[in-house]
C-alpha cells in the first residue's frame, strides 16, 4: 500500500507509523524473509521447537499480509477496478494459499508430502513475486496518477479580481462581444475541440501549441493570434518554476491555457488598472500587460541567479563537495532552461517589433516599445549567456582541483609501490629465509641492499619531481 493510498491525517504518529507498516517497501522486506523462513526448514536440520517459531513468524507477516488487503480493499476509491488488478490477485493468493492448509478438510488433502512440497512451492513463489513487485506496483500507480484526468477549470480575469467560472457559463460568456480574459488550465480534449470551434481552428492545432512544440513566432490561429512563452515563477522560498503559456488573442478576448496550475495570472490581473490605461486597444493593453510581466520575471530570476553564483563563487576550491556540484550542477540546468526561454520570447519581441499589426487590435504606433522590449528581452538573455558559462568555468575549476588532488594522492601510491617492489622482488628470489642457503650473503647485507635501492629510487623521484 503506498502512503497516498492511505486517507488518514499524516501528522499523528500513530498513522506514519501504520503507513511505514502497510508501506510497499516494509512488505516488500517481509515478503523476502518469508522466502527465506520457506526454504530454511528445506535445507537445514531444525528442531520442533525451531520449526514452530519459524512457523509462527511466517504466520505473523501472513496475518500482516491479510490486513493489509482488507485495508486496501476498504480504503479503495474503486473496489471493482482493486480486485480486477492482478496484483491484488497475487495478494489474495498470497493470503489464500497459507490460509487454506489449516482447513480441517484440506488438511488432510495437503499431507501427502508431494502436495505439500508444492503448496510450499507455491508459497515461496507468491512471497518472491510480492518481494519483486513492489517496485513495479509504485511505478503503476504512480503512471496511474499522472493520466488521470484532471477537471477543467477556467478564470476569468479582470480589473477588479480573478473569478473561477463553470465552463457553461464560459462558453456562453465567449460567444459575446465583451472586452474579457479567459484563462483555462490543463484543458481536456474535448474542451480544446469545443474551443477551435469556437474560435475558427482545429484542436490539433491547439494541442501542438499548448505543448510548446512550435516555433517562437505569431500564428495565426483562426480569427486570433496565437503564440507560446515560458514564464519563470519564483516562490516565496526561492524556488523555481517553469509555466508554459499559451496566448490567443483576438480582438474582443485573450484566451490563455496552461497544462498546470500556475499563480502567476493572478499577480497579473490587477496590473491593468495601473498600467494599461482605459483608451488603448484590448489586444494592445493585454499584450503589453503580458510581455512587460514575462521581462519582470525574467528580471527577477536573472538577479536570483547572479546572487546565487556569487555564493558559490565563495566556496573555497579545496572544500568542493557533494552538495557543492549537486547544486552547480542544478544551477545550470535551470540556467539552460532560462536560456531556452528567453530566447523565445527575445523572437517574440523582436518579430512584434517588426510587425505589431500581427496581433489583432494592435497598431504600429506600438512598434517603439515593443522594439524597447525586445532590447531587454536581448540583454537579458546575454545575461543567462554568460552566467552559464561561469558556471561551466566554475565547475571546470573545481573539477580541475579535485582531478590534481587525486593525481597527487595516485602518484604517492604509484611511489609507494614501486617502493615495495624492491623488497617483494629480493623476497622472491632469495626465498623467506637467507641463512642456510647456498649463496653467501647474510641478511644485514640483504637488509642494506633493500635500503640502498629503496633510499635511491627516492631520490630519482624527487629528482624527477614526482614527490613535490
Amino acid at each position: 500500500m503506498l502512503p497516498s493510498e492511505i486517507p488518514l491525517h499524516r501528522n499523528l504518529w500513530l498513522v506514519r507509523v501504520l503507513a511505514f507498516v502497510l508501506g510497499e517497501a516494509f512488505l516488500g522486506f517481509l515478503a523476502i524473509v518469508a522466502v527465506a523462513l520457506s526454504l530454511f526448514p528445506m535445507l537445514f536440520a531444525v528442531s520442533p521447537a525451531t520449526a514452530g517459531m519459524l512457523a509462527a513468524v511466517q504466520w505473523l507477516i501472513v496475518g500482516l499480509f491479510g490486513v493489509e488487503y482488507a485495508l486496501a480493499l476498504a480504503w479503495s476509491q474503486d473496489r471493482h477496478a482493486f480486485l480486477r488488478d492482478p496484483w491484488r490477485w497475487l495478494d489474495l493468493i498470497t493470503v489464500v494459499v497459507p490460509l487454506a492448509t489449516i482447513l480441517p478438510s484440506i488438511s488432510n488433502m495437503l499431507r501427502s508430502s508431494m502436495i505439500l512440497r508444492l503448496v510450499r512451492l507455491i508459497r515461496i513463489v507468491s512471497f518472491s513475486v510480492r518481494a519483486s513487485g513492489m517496485i513495479v506496483r509504485q511505478e503503476a500507480h504512480h503512471a496511474v496518477e499522472t493520466v488521470i484526468t484532471r477537471p477543467t477549470r477556467v478564470t476569468r480575469l479582470n480589473r477588479q479580481n480573478a473569478a473561477e467560472i463553470a465552463l457553461p457559463e464560459f462558453w456562453m460568456q465567449l460567444a459575446t462581444a465583451d472586452e474579457s480574459w479567459y484563462h483555462i488550465q490543463h484543458p481536456t480534449a474535448d474542451d480544446l475541440a469545443h474551443i477551435a470551434g469556437l474560435t475558427g481552428t482545429t484542436a490539433e492545432t491547439l494541442r501542438t501549441y499548448l505543448t510548446g512544440t512550435g516555433f517562437p513566432h505569431i500564428e495565426t490561429v483562426g480569427s486570433y493570434a496565437g503564440f507560446f512563452a515560458w514564464v519563470p515563477e519564483i516562490g516565496p522560498t526561492g524556488e523555481i518554476t517553469r509555466s508554459g503559456l499559451f496566448f490567443l488573442l483576438g480582438e474582443k478576448h485573450l484566451l490563455s491555457f496552461s497544462q498546470h496550475a500556475t499563480s502567476l495570472l493572478n499577480t497579473w490581473h490587477a496590473a491593468p488598472q495601473a498600467a494599461a490605461p482605459e483608451t488603448g486597444p484590448f489586444g494592445e493593453r493585454l499584450a503589453r500587460l503580458f510581455f512587460r510581466s514575462a521581462l519582470e520575471q525574467n528580471e527577477r530570476l536573472v538577479g536570483l541567479f547572479t546572487t546565487d553564483l556569487r555564493g558559490l563563487e565563495e566556496v573555497p576550491v579545496r572544500d568542493s563537495r557533494t552538495e557543492f556540484f549537486e547544486h552547480t550542477f542544478r544551477l545550470k540546468k535551470d540556467l539552460s532552461a532560462a536560456q531556452g526561454d528567453l530566447w523565445r520570447l527575445k523572437s517574440l519581441l523582436t518579430e512584434l517589433s517588426e510587425t505589431p499589426t500581427r496581433l489583432p487590435g494592435v497598431g504600429p504606433g506600438i512598434a517603439a516599445e515593443f522594439h524597447r522590449m525586445a532590447d531587454d528581452a536581448a540583454y537579458l538573455y546575454e545575461a543567462i549567456v554568460s552566467l552559464r558559462e561561469d558556471v561551466l568555468s566554475l565547475i571546470d575549476l573545481h573539477i580541475n582541483v579535485v582531478s590534481f588532488g587525486m593525481n597527487r594522492v595516485m602518484r604517492v601510491l604509484a611511489v609507494i609501490s614501486a617502493l615495495g617492489l624492491i623488497p617483494s622482488v629480493v623476497g622472491g628470489l632469495l626465498g623467506m629465509n637467507v641463512a642456510g642457503n647456498p649463496w653467501a650473503v647474510t641478511l644485514p647485507q640483504v637488509a642494506f641492499g633493500i635500503c640502498f635501492g629503496m633510499v635511491l629510487s627516492l631520490y630519482l623521484f624527487f629528482v624527477k619531481g614526482w614527490l613535490r
